[in-house]
Formats: structure tokens, sequence, C-alpha cells
């Protein structure tokens, strides 16, 4: 999920999501694969699909945010590589998806 996409006061906890990007616009991704490397070697993930905001959004960010994240709620992906990812700065990259730029 990309960090602009939160509202304001509003951690990853919020959201139930595993990573959060800063200046990526993650959501325009699927159907790309990217990698994401935090110091210890890429980690690959094939972006599968948009991860729709179900309505547990509004309980734990307030009302109508199901409806204000809609189109930006982030991406499910697979990995297809193991890796170790860890908190802090990490480098984005697109490996395949031409029409996505990195």
């Amino acid at each position: 999920m990309a960090s602009e996409s939160l509202p304001a006061g509003t951690d990853l906890r919020h959201t139930r999501r595993n990573i959060l990007l800063r200046g990526v616009d993650i959501d325009s991704c699927v159907g790309a694969t990217i990698s994401l490397d935090s110091g210890t070697g890429p980690v690959v993930f094939a972006v599968r699909r948009p991860a729709r905001p179900c309505a547990w959004m509004d309980v734990t960010i307030g009302p109508g945010a199901q409806r204000a994240l809609r189109g930006r709620g982030g991406v499910r992906c697979t990995p297809l590589s193991d890796g170790v990812l860890t908190l802090g700065p990490a480098t984005f990259r697109v490996v395949a998806g031409a029409d996505v730029a990195s």
C-alpha cells in the first residue's frame, strides 16, 4: 500500500496490509513483477490484483475510510523468491510490466 493513500493519523496497522511504500504508485502496478530490496537482497513479487478495502476500515480508521480508499487500497502479491525485508528504506524496482514506470 502507498503511504500517500493513508488518511492523516493512520498507520499501516489500521489497514491490515503488510508493506507500506512511500513514493510508489503501487496501485498502478497490477500485472507487473516488482522487487523490493531492504539491504539483504531483492525479494520478487508478482502483483496479482488490487486489495479492495473492506468495511473493517470504517471501524479502525473511521467512518468513510472504505469509500475513500477505493482504488487506493494497495495490492495483493504472490512472492516469487525467498528473502528478508526489514523495516526502513528499500529499493523498489519494476522487473517486468512495460506499461509501469518505476
